[in-house]
């Protein structure tokens, strides 16, 4: 059975929108993008290069998709895995394909239930809210690796809504702390 793994930079408010840079996402007006800049940390890096190196299909939204579609191909030595991996992206329409091998979900709830079924790598999701919000409805995902910024953004695209979100309980498996004041951890879906 397939896991779904969801990576995202979070804000003590919750933010996840435009972490890395000011032109990411700025969508409804963001203006506060680059959000994470002033806590890079070589040992953070070390955390999320690892991930990068775990074998895995992508699971992303389209808006995601498109932008990373137009940056990774042309950074393949940086995460060859990306480059390689199964893109399954989750969408509405069924615009052209971007980049190879890429399959889109136009009913993502019900294909991904069929796909977690199968044998494969497991399906990471990187960003892509719009798609985490529905993951989490849907009760699909399997496991969380949150990094925790000491940081309150004030508005933005956030993890979890809070309108009308089911209770789901989760368990700590992996705790990173840095003296930066960020924490990297690493949650697990409570099925019991």
């Amino acid at each position: 059975m397939r896991k779904i793994i969801v990576f995202e930079h979070l804000s003590l408010d919750g933010v996840i929108q435009a972490p890395s840079d000011k032109t990411e996402d700025p969508s409804n007006g963001f203006t506060h993008g680059g959000w994470t800049t002033s806590f890079q940390h070589t040992e953070i890096g070390q955390v999320i290069r690892k991930w990068m190196q775990e074998d895995c299909s992508l699971l992303l939204g389209r808006a995601t998709y498109e932008q990373w579609s137009s940056y990774w191909p042309l950074h393949a030595d940086i995460w060859p895995v990306a480059d390689h991996a199964m893109k399954y992206v989750a969408t509405r329409h069924t615009p052209p394909i971007l980049w190879q091998p890429t399959t889109y979900l136009n009913q993502p709830t019900s294909e991904l239930e069929l796909l977690k079924q199968q044998n494969g790598p497991p399906l990471h999701v990187w960003g892509s809210s719009e798609l985490v919000h529905a993951l989490y409805q849907a009760d699909l995902i399997d496991e969380l690796r949150l990094i925790h910024y000491p940081v309150i953004v004030g508005s933005g695209k956030r993890l979890f809504p809070g309108n009308g979100m089911t209770p789901l309980t989760w368990n700590v498996t992996k705790r990173h702390t840095f003296d930066n004041g960020v924490l990297i951890a690493c949650y697990e879906r409570d099925r019991n």
